[in-house]
Order: structure tokens, then sequence, then C-alpha cells
């Protein structure tokens, strides 16, 4: 082979290899082929907003109904989400944050609309929202409040909606106290079991018991109880006795120093919206204590337990069977007060809240 042949093979084996070895050809020389260009995606951001869940119940003209909703910073980082909360009837509406999981709410945030709460990374806050339906408000009125949070620079957000239905002749009060509430975000789909708050009110003739859940109560598969502890005695349950327990199965039982018996009479029980209300009459049961201990339960039809919130703590002064509409006249002769043991892996909590039995 001549010096000029070897020449040419040198050549055309030294452009072979140029895609290998990333060599560049001088600016000017014409680019074999189409060029191929690597663009870098701009980072997206890591923080999500989540709310849960969407509620519903129905009260009076005239009343002021709360629910428990949840915000979650799901991200890595502090954010700060704007938060509004608008009623498709223009009602007024409350937005409180919880923070002792005590009553119903510690710190006013809307009005104004547009408070802007910051959450740490992976922080949970539980909101309260008050609804008030006006005195005039028709029957049969439909409300739709959506609360939502946002954060227009992140372009994160979600909402959750609170949906009240203007009713009358409803067979317990409008006027509810909030207890407590759990702190914990709620489970997700699709078995929801999960109790978020818990109301109790007292009409003179009745106690009543509302249990907030996640998604709207499944009577058939569970039993949604509240057990008392209103005299010495009972069962066992953590640190307190219990003596008589309201059952959605229809039965208020007793118990009778072995075991719970029927009383022989009823624990009438409603399913509103995502909630259950629960009552007994308050002359069907015998309270000794001046401390009455109540614990709200979710189990199967089989006893299993699936869920529980409190206990919480009313102190009396032998006044059961007051109306809740004399209490305000009463006030200034009688102490009241409430507390609550967190439950799940919250830590537990001392504060008193004012209140009556």
């Amino acid at each position: 082979m001549n010096f000029f042949a070897k020449s040419l093979l040198l050549l055309i084996l030294l452009f072979s290899l140029l895609p290998l070895i990333g060599f560049q050809l001088p600016l000017g020389t014409k680019q074999p082929g189409n060029p191929i260009y690597f663009v870098e995606a701009a980072p997206q951001s890591q923080n999500t907003v989540d709310l849960e869940s969407n509620q519903s119940f129905s009260c009076a003209p005239g009343s002021i109904i709360e629910y428990n909703v949840y915000v979650e910073n799901k991200g890595k980082s502090v954010v700060s989400y704007t938060l509004s909360a608008l009623s498709s009837k223009g009602y007024y509406v409350e937005v409180w944050r919880e923070t002792d999981q005590i009553g119903g709410g510690d710190l006013q945030l809307i009005p104004p609309q547009g408070y802007a709460i910051t959450m740490n990374a992976d922080e949970v806050a539980t909101l309260v929202i008050k609804v008030t339906i006006p005195s005039d408000a028709t029957v049969g009125t439909v409300d739709n409040t959506i609360i939502r949070a946002a954060n227009a620079d992140l372009g994160t957000s979600d909402s959750v909606t609170v949906t009240t239905t203007v009713a009358s002749d409803l067979p317990y009060p409008s006027t509810w106290i909030q207890l407590g509430s759990d702190p914990t975000f709620p489970t997700p789909p699709p078995i929801r079991i999960d109790i978020k708050s818990f109301y109790y009110a007292n009409d003179g003739i009745d106690v009543f018991f509302r249990m907030a859940e996640v998604s709207k109560p499944n009577t058939i598969a569970f039993w949604y109880c509240v057990y008392l502890d209103v005299r010495a005695g009972g069962q066992q349950i953590d640190d307190y006795t219990y003596d008589y327990l309201l059952s959605s199965d229809g039965f208020l039982y007793e118990w009778n120093g072995a075991s719970w018996v029927a009383s022989g009479y009823p624990t009438y029980w409603q399913v509103d919206g995502t909630m259950i209300v629960l009552w007994a009459d308050l002359s069907n049961l015998s309270i000794d204590a001046q401390e009455i201990h109540f614990l709200a339960c979710t189990t199967t039809n089989n006893g299993i337990l699936k869920d529980k919130e409190g206990p919480y703590t009313i102190l009396k002064n032998n006044i059961s069977e007051i109306p809740v509409i004399l209490i305000p006249i009463l006030s200034f002769a009688v102490y009241f007060a409430i507390s609550r043991r967190a439950r799940k892996n919250a830590p537990e909590h001392g504060h008193i809240l004012q209140t009556h039995w």
C-alpha cells in the first residue's frame, strides 16, 4: 500500500472516531447531520398543601355550626398558605386555628380574608370553621362554604367544602359545645373510620353527643358509642370506670359489675351528613358524681375497637337536668370545666375550658 493510500485510510479512521472522543469541528465548519440539544428542566416545587375533609350537617335558622378541617404542609420546607372562606349563600364565616385540641378554636384567622398561615414541613393544623345561619334563613336552604389554602408563588392550592342544610324540627339542638378534637390528619380512603371532633348538648330533657367523622358514618358495619362515667364503679377503660354506654344499635347499656346489659331504655341516634348524633333521656341516667367522664368510640359490630376520642371530663354541681337556656342565669354561682386527654400518639393536655352540663 503506497503512502497516499495509507494516509487516506488513517483520515477515514480518525473521522470515524470523532463521535466517541467528543471532538468538535472548528467554528464555521459544516456540521454533519442534525445537532442534539439537551434542555435542563426547571426544578418543580416540592411543597404541596393538602386539605381534608369535606363535612356536612344540618341546623336550625339562627344557629352557629362548627366543622373541623385539617391542612397539611406536605413539603420539605416552611411555607405560608393564604386562607379564604367563601359561603355560597353569603353567610358569615369564621376560621379559627385550634392549638390545644380543647373546645372550638384558639386563634381567629378569618375574618379578614387572606390570612397567611405559616407551617413547617409535614405540619398539620386543625381549623375550626364556624358558619352563622341567619335567623331568617329559609328552611331547606343548602349552603356550601369553600375553605381554600393557596400559595401563588409555588402554584399549589387545595380546598374543602363544608355543607350546611337549614332545617326545622330536628330531634336535637342546634347549639353545640365542642369538647375537643383529634390533632392527626384524617385517614385516607377507602375505609375512613376516624372521629375528628366530639360535641355535647343538653336541653334539660336529653343529653346529646355529636361525633364528627371523616366521611358519612356506616352504621351497618360499625357501632358508634359513647361511654359515660357518672358514679363510682363501672368498667375500667384506661383511667376511668364507665357506667353507661350509648350505642347506635339502639340500646342504652349499663354496667352490672361484670358485663354490659341492656338497661331497658333506648339510645336514640341519627346520621346527618358526615356526623352521627346519639342521645338518651336524662331521667334514665343515675348520676352521682361531680365529675362526668365521656369517651367516644367506634367499633365493628362484633366489638373490635376501630377508633376513639377522649376521654373528656365535665365538672358539674348537681344540675344535670337544668335546660341549657337557664345556664347563663346561674353562671355566677356555678363553675364548670372540661378537660381532655389526647388520643393516639399525641401528648396529653391539661387545659381547661369553661362549659356546662
